[in-house]
């Protein structure tokens, strides 16, 4: 028969040997926190060997979108790839470019910064070439895990990065002019702040009609980018008003030598040329004209106003039948004087620069100093330097008032200034940053 009371003693003596065990083992712990105690030693580390393989590294539109995504709680700086022509022919323009990131830089960084997070730009010189600029993109996206570019300056690198850019789903936003830039379907990811060679055609065409009144126009321009697209831009216009270029001239960037090209003009009968050059072309072609002795009236973009161009042409002789396209903000005749913002703008490069007065027109600087102020705003409207995002929020900043231009970004137009923003300015007027507007205005 089974002894009920000789069962219960054992059950007790059971009982107290797991009260005793369970004693023992919180003591052996020497109190040791639950987190402390859950941590994986140093042997438990993933060895180098676990690492992922070159090859399983992630796309680059993956790459950027994780670097990108990470929480602001780390305050790593904001970086922001730059992409500029910093050498070459053209290396003038993209130095200035810089000089107006770096302003907008240091104004913002003293602030606070975006997202109460330091700016740092990383930069790199494609000098003209849009192989160069390409790979410096890739680099800065899959190397740097940078999702927003400043730059390029020149339509021919802005071209040749927009592929690789929209299927990276990372942002550019430079001075491209070309209009093939601005289509948003073949390249959603890919905005400039420059006015495109197709409102450059209305605003020089227009006034070579209807202020000079004449219909006799002949164009030049390189066989680049830029100038593929200004010329086919011209012609455009010129068909609106049911007319035709008398002839139409070509020659590779950095040509030594114009006059073969500008005699062909002139025996057209041009009584007016449209340029489609830039800095140093213009200037070897002003000189070309000079040395022809062919006092023809010469119209293009903003470089023609540079320093670079006014003085390697002859200076001010030789400028005068020479006229650029301008900004409103930056030109005055007797009846539009420049306002005191425009020119507390202007004191404010004069300290950046440490000069008493500007020797020249501040435009390409002002051009990138609002384009880093647009990326600003954007970013922190998007909280987040993803690609996507940042574009979403240019799309609808709407207007966007800078110290250079009016921009207006929409899904349809991602060049911001518009021809509201553009007028005629005489290019060998410079005085103090400012330039005299042209007969007119």
């Amino acid at each position: 028969m089974f002894d009920k009371s000789r069962s219960r003693r054992i059950l007790a003596l059971l009982v107290s040997a797991m009260l005793i065990m369970t004693f023992l083992a919180a003591c052996s712990s020497g109190g040791q926190s639950p987190a402390a105690s859950t941590q994986p030693s140093a042997s438990a580390k993933p060895s180098e060997s676990a690492k992922p393989a070159e090859s399983a590294k992630p796309s680059a539109s993956a790459s950027a979108s994780a670097s990108a995504s990470a929480p602001a709680a780390t305050k790593n700086p904001i970086k922001l790839g730059v992409i500029l022509t910093m050498s070459g022919p053209i290396g003038a323009i993209g130095q200035k470019d810089l000089v107006g990131t770096q302003m907008a830089v240091d104004e913002i960084n003293a602030a606070g910064g975006i997202m109460g997070r330091q700016v740092e730009i990383v930069q790199r010189d494609d000098a003209g070439d849009p192989t160069k600029a390409l790979t410096a993109a890739q680099e800065l996206v899959e190397k740097q895990g940078i999702t927003v570019i400043i730059g390029p300056t020149l339509s021919s690198p802005g071209l040749a990065m927009a592929p690789y850019l929209t299927e990276a789903k990372a942002l550019q936003l430079g001075s491209p002019a070309s209009d093939a830039m601005n289509d948003p379907q073949k390249y959603p990811y890919a905005f400039s702040n420059s006015v495109p060679n197709s409102v450059q055609g209305v605003v020089l065409v227009k006034y070579a009609t209807e202020v000079m009144k004449t219909t006799k126009i002949g164009i030049i321009g390189e066989s680049a980018a830029y100038g593929q697209s200004a010329i086919g831009a011209y012609k455009q216009e010129l068909q609106k008003k049911n007319l035709q270029p008398l002839a139409v001239e070509q020659y590779p960037q950095g040509a030594q030598d114009m006059t073969t090209q500008l005699n062909n003009l002139k025996k057209a009968g041009v009584e007016a040329i449209l340029s489609a050059s830039l800095a140093a072309d213009s200037m070897r072609i002003i000189k070309n004209l000079t040395s022809m002795g062919w006092d023809v009236p010469f119209l293009g973009n903003v470089e023609l106003g540079t320093p670079a161009v006014i003085e390697g042409a002859g200076g001010a002789a030789a400028m005068k039948s020479v006229y650029a396209i301008g900004y409103p903000k930056w030109s005055f005749n007797d009846k539009t004087p420049i306002s005191a913002k425009t020119k507390d703008v202007a004191a404010k490069l004069m300290k950046k620069y440490n000069a008493t007065t500007l020797t020249e027109s501040p435009n390409m600087q002002l051009q990138f100093y609002d384009i880093v102020y647009i990326l600003k705003q954007a970013i922190e409207k998007a909280q987040s330097t993803e690609g996507p995002k940042v574009t979403a929020a240019i799309e609808q900043i709407g207007t966007f008032e800078g110290v250079l231009a009016t921009s207006v970004f929409s899904k349809t137009d991602h060049f911001g200034p518009g021809l509201e923003d553009q007028v005629m300015v005489k290019a060998g007027s410079l005085k103090d940053g400012f330039f005299e507007l042209a007969p007119g205005y």
